[in-house]
């Protein structure tokens, strides 16, 4: 912008800028012929990635025409999937139609071959659960979910980059699982040149191993949460789906209503692959909460509500499977029998009372067995006599349980039903 003088100040106004116009058309027509041009170099072409050849006897392969082929096995309660969902050129396995391993005999994945890398591996080989709604023990509600285990054997590389992985869905539809609304809960057995999405989340102990917990960002209904362990490892055997499952739900990455709709267990593939190896694989689930007898450390005795004297007093006494002495173990840490709930009244002992949404009905038990109410954070302790002999315990009946500070001692260990 020119600056203008001021009126009367005798200085000279500049000059419009046009006078200059055939200096600088001359001056640019001399640098156009003697400065050097700086010539880009032409980019360089992708080239193009080479299908695998056709599929031959006993494999399965994915291709440009079918990328998710399926084949029964286990007499169809399993299925087997190449999976090649983000990549081109083919992925091939193979398996038995009467067995649960499957191999990697063939892979085209690298860095080249992924249709977007931003959205992870190229492929997920992989054995899942029917996904027919009702044609195995699946779906069953989060909150009905009385147990759910699997067992994986697998044969690994050092070569690729890929990981051993579950895949876990829950869906808020009951005829449904969806995999792009799905809820998605990942277990990493290990990763070979990777590590989870998500920022690092603390830790998780489920059946004396330590898993490292990765939370994705939250966006729409698909979100997505990792559980890797501490020490990688090749398998796995009878794996509590439900622990997984019950602290995802805690953390907002299971919504409140899903059902657990399919489990998949198989290798993420970013970089070759072949030779990964699922040996063997099972998956078991029930629905209804965990219902039998709570027993106690101390030999033949197990939890009973038949207290002499005393209907909403609770007892030990010989296990003899009644119904007196079967409890139902409530997800939301209530421990019941026949409509009525356990609850510290903190009176000294625990009784048995009509079930509430209250924390001194919220039981857990602890990494040593035992029953700790979270309300009082006292324990249930056995008095560990035989019935009739202290107060409360008639011939015939169960010897009062007291609630105690917590202590490591076998009086206040207890085994609940699995």
């Amino acid at each position: 912008m020119t600056h203008p003088v001021a009126p009367g100040s005798g200085r000279r106004g500049p000059h419009p800028w046009w006078w200059l116009a055939p200096t600088v058309a001359v001056v640019l027509a001399l640098c156009a012929v003697l400065v050097p041009q700086d010539r880009k170099a032409p980019a360089r072409a992708t080239p193009p990635v080479t299908p695998l050849p056709a599929a031959t006897a006993g494999e399965l392969c994915s291709t440009a025409e079918n990328r998710y082929p399926s084949q029964p096995v286990d007499s169809g309660r399993y299925l087997i999937n190449p999976n090649e969902w983000n990549a081109t050129g083919g992925l091939c396995i193979s398996g038995s139609d009467s067995g649960t391993g499957f191999r990697v005999t063939r892979s085209s994945i690298s860095p080249a071959s992924l249709t977007d890398p931003d959205r992870g591996p190229g492929a997920y080989p992989h054995i899942s659960t029917q996904l027919q709604p009702g044609s195995g023990p699946l779906p069953i509600a989060v909150d009905n979910l009385r147990y759910a285990t699997s067992s994986w054997h697998t044969t690994q590389v050092d070569g690729g980059v890929y990981n051993a992985s579950y895949d876990v869905w829950y869906s808020t539809n009951r005829t449904s699982c969806s995999f792009t609304e799905s809820a998605e809960l990942m277990i990493w057995l290990r990763g070979n040149g990777k590590t989870p999405f998500g920022r690092r989340a603390g830790d998780l102990q489920v059946g004396g191993t330590s898993y490292h917990v990765y939370e994705a960002p939250k966006k729409g209904s698909h979100t997505l949460i990792t559980y890797e362990t501490a020490a990688g490892t090749t398998s796995v055997t009878d794996l509590d789906l439900r622990a997984f499952t019950r602290d995802a739900a805690q953390r907002g990455y299971v919504p409140a209503g899903s059902y657990l709709c399919a489990v998949q267990a198989g290798f993420e593939i970013w970089d070759g692959g072949a030779g990964l190896g699922s040996d063997s694989f099972s998956f078991q689930a029930a629905a209804g909460q965990p219902s039998g007898a709570i027993t106690s450390a101390l030999p033949g005795l197990c939890l009973d509500s038949r207290v002499a004297g005393d209907p909403a007093a609770i007892g030990t006494g010989t296990c003899d499977g009644s119904p007196a002495q079967s409890w139902t173990m409530g997800d939301d840490g209530s421990i019941g029998q026949s409509g009525r709930c356990v609850e510290d009244p903190d009176l000294g002992f625990p009784v048995l009372t009509g079930c509430t949404a209250r924390p001194d009905q919220r039981w857990r038990v602890t990494p040593t067995g035992q029953l700790a109410n979270q309300d009082t954070g006292r324990c249930v302790e056995n008095p560990g006599a035989p019935a009739g002999t202290v107060p409360g315990g008639a011939a015939g009946g169960a010897a009062q349980v007291r609630m105690r500070p917590c202590e490591a001692r076998t009086g206040q260990e207890w085994h609940p039903p699995a």
